[in-house]
This record gives C-alpha cells, structure tokens and sequence, in this order.
C-alpha cells in the first residue's frame, strides 16, 4: 500500500509539473516583466546583466523571458541562448533584430511581431514582443511570447 501511495505522489507532481509546464504567459504578463527588467537596468546597467542570464530566475515566467540587447547588433543577456548569440552581429542573421531595435525607441516602449520557431519546432511561428530601449543605457530589453490571435494595434493601446 505505502508503495502505491508514493507511486500516486510521484504521478501527481509529474502531472502537476506537466500542467506548471503548459502555463502560458499574457501579453500583460510580458509587458510587466519588461517593465521591471527596465527598472532593474536603468538602475544597475551593466551590473543587471547576470540576472538576466538565469533560466531560473526573476526574468523567465511561464514561458516567456526578459533578453537584453544592445541595438542595432548584439543580445547581451539571455536565460538560454548567451552562448550562441552573445558578440555576433544578429542583424544579418536575424533581419527582425532591427525591427525589435527600432520598436524600443518609443519612450514608452512598443509591440512588434515577427517570425520565430517555437521551443522544440523548426517551423515559424508569430512571436510578439514588447521591447524598449532603457534610457541613460545601451541597452534595450524586450520579452516575447507566441500567440495568433492578439493584434498588434490592440496591444499598442495597452502601453502607458
């Protein structure tokens, strides 16, 4: 019986993590994070940037993160990819890196959309991010998620 019992535990912490796993971010939830990786930066520049190198830490939720950039050419924070992208020029490579770079420069910030496979697919997809260049840095962060419904118009009305 105590065998049964640790084996029904086991399969509900699966499940449970499985169901954690599928938990999407909103569009508001990405805004927010955005908003307070750019609090942390404006504050501690380059000092904020390990934070953001920590796929388990403050800047990934549900399935979203805050990366961090510095405009026109390099990502210089990331909780998944720093290795692969850090010090190479992404403009060529990823002709939507201008398009995040030129949506930051809205003072408040703005919502661009562009194409991107989804974790574990090679085919594109719709990812919209919010991003925006933090003043008095180098830096621009921006946070994404995958979604077909929400237009870009619409959520441009959600930024203050």
């Amino acid at each position: 019986m105590k065998y049964v019992l640790n084996v029904l535990v086991i399969i509900g912490l699966f499940a449970g993590s499985t169901v954690w796993a599928q938990d999407k971010a909103t569009p508001k939830d990405v805004y927010d994070l955005v908003l307070k990786a750019y609090e942390v930066v404006q504050s501690l520049s380059d000092e904020a940037l390990p934070a953001f190198n920590d796929p388990k830490g403050e800047f990934v939720y549900k399935d979203t993160y805050v990366f961090v950039q510095q405009c026109p050419k390099y990502v210089v924070a990331h909780p998944f990819a720093l290795d692969k992208l850090k010090g190479k020029d992404l403009r060529e490579k990823f002709p939507f890196q201008t398009t995040l770079c030129e949506g930051g420069k809205n003072p408040n910030g703005n919502w661009v959309e562009y194409q991107w496979p989804k974790p574990g697919s090679k085919e594109l997809s719709r990812k919209i991010s919010f991003v925006i260049q933090v003043v008095d840095t180098p830096y621009t962060v921006a946070a994404g998620i995958y979604n077909e419904e929400v237009s870009i118009e619409e959520l441009q009305k959600t930024v203050k």
